[in-house]
Order: C-alpha cells, then structure tokens, then sequence
C-alpha cells in the first residue's frame, strides 16, 4: 500500500511570523516570494503605462495624451518592465527558489547578500519610481544621448541613478548563483547531471556579470550632461550609431572594422573561455581559481602588461595612420573584414597565450593568460572609446579639443 508524504509541520512559510522575519530572512525561498511581489508591483506599473498608450491610440487623432506626455508613457512603460520586470523576473524568483533545490544545497552561496540584493533592488526601484512621478522620463528606455543630456526636460537623473543602482542587484546575484553551482553541489551532482535550468542560469550569471557593469558606467557619464560620451548634434558632424549603451564592452565599435568579429566571435571566446577554465586542469585543488600558486599570480601580471601594450599600442597606430581602407581606397571589404584591429588583437592574444603553454606546460595558465589579454584590452578600448572619442570616429584627448556645435 502506497504511503502518502507527510508535508513537514515546518516549513519556510509558517517557520517563523511577521513582517520582520520577512524583511530579514536569509532563507532563499522567502527570498524569492520578496521578489515575487516586487517585480509584480513593477510589472503593473509598466502594465498602466501600456494601458495609457494604447487608450492613447484608441482613435486615430490621439484624444487622450499630448505629445509630449506620450513620449514619457512610452519611455516609463520601457523603463518599468526592462530594468524592473525582464531582467530581474527569471533569474532572481525562479533562480533564487529553484537553484538550490535541484542542486541539493541549502541555500545560495551567500544567503545575506542574497537579501542585500533585493535590497538593492528595492532602493533602486524607489529612486525610479520618484524620477517618475516628479517629472516623468522622456528620452526612450536606452538612455540616448544627447536626447538623454543636451535636450532632456524630464527627471532623468534620478531614473539613472536608480537604475544604476538596481544593476548592482542582478550583478550580486548572478555572482551568487555562481559560487553555489560551482562549490555547494550535492555529492554526484557533476556538471553534465546538472539540470538545463541550473546551465541556463550559470550562462545567464556569466551575462549578467559581466554585462552590466558596461551599462552601469555608461548610464553613470550619462549622468553628466557633459560627459564625452554625448554626441553633438551637430549636421556637419555625423552621429556614430554605434556608441549605443547596449554594445557590451563597446565591442561593436571598438573592433571597428567587422560586426562579426566585435558582435559575435570575441565576445563568444571571451565566455567560453571563462566558463572553460574550471575544466581545463584535473589537478587537486584550485579549479577554477587564477591565483591559486606564486607561478598563476606571475602569469597574470605579465599578461597585463602585455595585453596593455599591445592594446594601447594598436590603437595608437591606428589612431595615427589609419587602417587598410585609408592605405588603400579601393580595396574589398572582405579584406577590411578579415585583416582588422581586432583580428590582430585575437591573433597577438592567442599566440601569446600558446608561449605561456609552451613556456609553461599549463594548459590552466595558458587559459588565465589568455582571458587576462582579452579582459584588460577591452577594459582599455571601452575607456578609451567613451572618454576619449568623439563625433565621426575622431579622437579628442582633451575635453577642450572638441568641436563647438
């Protein structure tokens, strides 16, 4: 005869009572209920901003809203349900409730910034919130400068700052779920056991770590209505498109010459070779660590160097000289493609990560080295590309050489 489960009289709903247990519970499931509600509640604020819009549209004339304020409905509806619904929704209910149980684990690797994050996701979502009832925000949910500095009347530095805030949420998680995935799985629970679920959230931590800092910085010099990174609405000087804060590490424009390398090729080895590390070595002990001996620390600090060198270097040279298209006008794009900056700096990196290898006998350090090159270029070319370049693809090293409007 079949003998039906108890449900244990305990559990994390009745475990303990009151809203102050709630608000400083470090257990993973009341964690994610937090979060349930909150991005809920954003959910129907982006949901009433929609509701507007489309009564808006009920007629052809638009009876319902001015310009104007369809403008800041449009944009606040983006804001809400970007920043406040998409983003966070997934990882930080379903991952935070979830992960755990199917990796046989407790709790997340760090039960209290688990709550300091939904935290942070509150104090942020809070900052928004006002930037929206107290002038309301009309520049489009990306942020666009200049609509976003030079000719903004609308709250957008409190919705920047929130929403710079926020992303400090999705980055302590994604960290989290990382740590738990790698060190608190259930004896027997090898990777290749593990559900699609947890892989989905381990490639969605990758992202989120590494993808939102580059947007926290640009929305902070976007905070500044003279940061370099405004373009000047100037006819004679054409705007660059591609200084858009959603190109990750400004590879799209930094890899300047080929969309396939800077959008898909080195942002997909760049990934893969950080996922791959913990796999590379079957040594005991330190798997997946850079400075697990003297020997790493050493590997690393010279691949710094070299990746600066290399970097500054190309892209002094190019500044200076140009590139293929200026030494030879007519020749074919599949050229320009193939034979850019980037190519080069993958080519330099890879062959520099194979002396390691060879130097080394380390397959662990030629995959540190590697990474290492990769990490401090882009570095460089995100903050060279936002500071210091100008309208029409030109370099302006100081403030005081950029053209007047």
């Amino acid at each position: 005869m079949a003998v039906t489960p108890k449900f244990p009289e305990k559990h994390y709903l009745n475990q303990t009572y009151g809203i102050r247990s709630w608000l400083l519970t470090t257990d993973h499931k009341r964690i994610a209920l937090l979060y349930l509600v909150s991005v809920t509640f954003f959910f129907f604020v982006g949901g009433f901003f929609a509701m507007m819009i489309r009564l808006h549209l009920l007629t052809p004339d638009g009876y319902l809203l001015s310009a104007d304020t369809y403008n800041k409905m449009f944009t606040m509806h983006g804001v809400a349900m970007i920043f406040f619904f998409l983003i966070p929704s997934i990882p930080a209910i379903f991952g935070n409730f979830l992960i755990p149980l199917m990796i046989g684990a407790k709790d997340l690797a760090f039960p209290k910034i688990n709550l300091l994050s939904w935290y942070i996701y509150i104090v942020g979502g809070s900052l928004t919130l006002y930037a929206m009832v107290t002038g309301g925000l009309d520049t489009g949910w990306t942020f666009y400068t200049p609509l976003s500095t030079v000719y903004s009347n609308s709250a957008v530095a409190p919705a920047v700052v929130g929403i710079f805030i926020t992303g400090f949420s999705s980055i302590l998680t994604g960290l989290n779920f990382l740590v738990t995935v790698h060190t608190m799985r259930a004896p027997g629970m090898t990777w290749f056991r593990l559900p699609l679920f947890v892989w989905a959230h381990y490639a969605t931590s990758v992202v989120m770590i590494l993808g939102t800092p580059v947007v926290a910085i640009t929305l902070a010099l976007a905070f500044y209505s003279d940061a370099p990174l405004k373009e000047l609405a100037n006819p004679a000087i054409p705007e660059n498109p591609a200084k858009a804060p959603w190109y990750f590490l400004g590879l799209q424009e930094l890899v300047s010459y080929s969309a396939f390398m800077g959008g898909l090729l080195i942002p997909v080895i760049v990934l893969v070779g950080l996922a791959l590390i913990p796999f590379l070595d079957r040594r005991a002990g330190g798997e997946g660590v850079w400075f697990g001996t003297k020997g790493e620390k050493g590997v690393f600090w010279q691949s710094l160097v070299f990746a600066i060198a290399i970097t500054v270097g190309i892209l002094a040279f190019t500044v200076n000289f140009g590139w293929l298209r200026s030494w030879f006008p007519k020749i074919h794009q599949l050229w320009i493609i193939a034979i850019n900056p980037g190519s080069l700096l993958v080519v330099v990196f890879a062959a520099w990560s194979l002396w390691v290898l060879r130097r080394r006998n380390s397959v662990r350090l030629a995959a540190v080295s590697l990474f290492t090159c990769f990490l401090v270029g882009f570095t460089l070319l995100t903050y060279f590309a936002t500071v210091h370049r100008g309208p029409n693809w030109h370099f302006y090293w100081w403030p005081s050489q950029w053209p007047l409007h």
